[in-house]
C-alpha cells in the first residue's frame, strides 16, 4: 500500500470503520489495541487523528477485533513484536506524520524511503488473527559516510511499550553496521530522552518557525547575483554545501528533482556560489530549507527571492523555517523538558514576522568507551532484562561499535557548533518536511 484510500484517510472521511475493509484495518489497526500501559480499548471513540487539525474522526471497532497486550511486560519483549523493512508501508509512515502534526507530503515520504530502500522500518504487532503496523523509523544516508535518523513515530495507542526505544536501537545498529561515522538527528523534546538512551548528546538548539511570505512581497533583491537553481548548478551546489556542512549530494539532488522551481543560488561577480536556498511544498505549509549563505546580506536576498516565488501560488501565505537559536536577537528563556516553551526567542535577523513554534535539539551519537557500559546497564534496568538476554547482547555490541566514531563525531560537532553554524539560516535533515 502506497497511498491512503479515501475511506482510511482522516482528512477525507469522518468515519473510520474497522472490520469491513482490509486497507482500513491495516492503517488503523492501532485502535484494536487494549494497552494496559496506555489507552484502553474502546469500540467507539472520537479522535483528532490529524494533530492540531481541529477535526475529530469517529472510529468504530467491533469488540471481536480487540487485541489485548500483556500487562506483565512490554510488548517489545514478547513474540508479538516484529521489526521489518518498510516495504510497501509508505502509507503507514504518512498517516503517522499526520498524527504527529508533521508537515511531510507523500512525495517527501517516497523520497526519504527511496534514499535507502533497506533503511526504513515498520514495527508490527502480529498474532494469529492480527497484523498491526504501529510505528516507523528511517536511517537516511547523508552522502556515503554519514546518516540522519528520523521518522521515529509510534501510534499513541501503542505507546509506553518500549517501541520507540526499540526502533531507535535498530536504527543505530543499522547505521553502524553500514559503516556510517557521523550519525545525527534533530530531536523534539519528547524524543530527546529516547535518543539519549542510545548515546546521543545535545549539540545546539534550533526552532521550527513560521513567517509571513507577504513580508517579502514588495522587497527588492539582487537579481544579478540571485538566480533560479538549474540542474547544471547541482554539482557545484553540492560541493559548496559539503564545505558548509556534510556531503549530502544524494539528498540535495532528490530534493531539487521533486521541487526545482523553488530553489535559488547566489553567485558572486566571479561566478562562485556563496549561498543556496531550497523550498518545497508541505502538507500544512511550504517549507524553506536547507538554506545556507556566507553572509546575512546574501541570506536576505535568497529568502526574498524564495518567498516571492512561493507567493506565486495563492495557497502559500506562510512558510516554515527551521532556524538556529543563534539567529535571534533575544534567545528567550529555555526550560528543559518542557514541550511548549513560554518565553521563546524573538527578533529574527532575516524576518520581522517570523515566530518560533517549537524547538528541536541537534544531537549526535557520541559514545566514549568509558560510557558504553553505563548505557548498557541503564538499558537493562529500563527494559527489565537479564544480562544474558539477546537484546542486551545486541545493545552492548551496538554501543561498543559506536565508540569507534567518537573522535570524528566530536570533532565535527565542535566544528559545526563553533564555525559552520553562522552560515546556517534554514536547517533541514533529509526527513524534514
Amino acid at each position: 500500500m502506497k497511498r491512503l484510500p479515501k475511506n482510511a484517510d482522516p482528512t477525507r472521511t469522518v468515519n473510520i470503520v474497522l472490520g469491513q475493509d482490509p486497507a482500513v484495518d491495516a492503517l488503523h489497526g492501532c485502535f484494536r489495541l487494549n494497552n494496559p500501559k496506555g489507552d484502553a480499548f474502546a469500540p467507539e471513540r472520537e479522535v483528532e487523528i490529524v494533530a492540531r487539525s481541529g477535526k475529530k474522526n469517529r472510529v468504530s471497532v467491533p469488540p471481536a477485533l480487540r487485541v489485548d497486550l500483556s500487562a506483565d511486560q512490554k510488548v517489545v519483549n514478547t513474540g508479538v513484536f516484529h521489526l521489518e523493512k518498510i516495504g510497501r508501508e509508505h502509507a503507514t509512515m504518512y498517516l503517522l506524520t499526520m498524527r504527529a502534526g508533521w508537515n511531510q507530503t507523500f512525495v517527501d515520504i517516497r523520497r526519504m524511503i527511496g534514499l535507502d530502500k533497506h533503511g526504513s522500518f515498520v514495527a508490527r504487532l502480529k498474532g494469529p488473527d492480527f497484523d498491526i503496523p504501529v510505528a516507523t523509523s528511517s536511517v537516511l544516508p547523508l552522502g556515503r559516510n554519514n546518516t540522519w535518523i528520523g521518522m521515529i513515530l509510534v501510534h499513541p495507542e501503542a505507546r509506553r511499550q518500549g517501541i520507540a526505544n526499540a526502533m531507535m536501537q535498530a536504527c543505530t545498529r543499522y547505521a553502524l553496521e553500514q559503516g556510517k561515522v557521523i550519525n545525527g538527528l534533530d530531536a523534539t523534546p519528547m524524543g530527546n530522552t529516547v535518543y539519549g538512551a542510545v548515546g546521543y548528546v545535545n549539540s545546539y538548539r534550533l526552532w521550527r518557525s513560521v513567517f509571513e511570505l507577504a513580508e517579502f512581497a514588495d522587497k527588492s533583491y539582487d537579481r544579478q547575483h540571485v538566480l533560479a537553481m538549474q540542474a547544471a548548478d547541482l554539482p557545484e551546489v553540492i560541493r559548496y554545501d559539503a564545505a558548509a556542512f556534510l556531503e549530502r549530494g544524494n539528498v540535495l539532488s532528490k530534493m531539487f528533482a521533486d521541487s526545482p522551481a523553488g530553489c535559488f543560488i547566489y553567485r558572486n561577480d566571479a561566478g562562485v556560489i556563496q549561498g543556496h536556498c531550497f523550498s518545497r511544498p508541505g502538507r500544512i505549509r511550504a517549507f524553506v530549507g536547507p538554506f545556507i549563505a556566507d553572509t546575512e546580506g546574501i541570506a536576505r536576498h535568497l529568502l526574498t527571492a524564495t518567498a516571492q516565488k512561493l507567493l506565486e501560488d495563492p495557497a502559500n501565505q506562510t512558510a516554515f523555517l527551521d532556524t538556529p537559536e543563534s539567529k535571534f536577537a533575544d534567545p528567550g528563556v529555555y526550560v528543559e523538558r518542557v514541550f511548549d516553551q513560554e518565553k521563546k526567542p524573538s527578533g529574527h535577523r532575516l524576518s520581522a514576522t517570523l515566530k518560533p513554534v517549537r524547538d528541536f535539539t541537534r544531537m549526535y551519537q557520541l559514545v566514549h568507551y568509558t560510557e558504553a557500559d553505563a548505557l548498557v546497564n541503564r538499558f537493562m534496568q529500563s527494559e527489565g532484562l537479564r544480562k544474558d538476554s539477546a537484546r542486551v547482547a545486541d545493545f552492548r555490541a551496538t554501543m561498543n561499535r559506536a565508540v569507534a566514531n567518537y573522535t570524528e563525531t566530536l570533532a565535527f560537532m565542535t566544528l559545526e557548533r563553533e564555525a559552520l553554524q553562522p552560515k546556517f539560516w534554514g536547517i533541514t535533515g533529509p526527513e524534514k518536511g
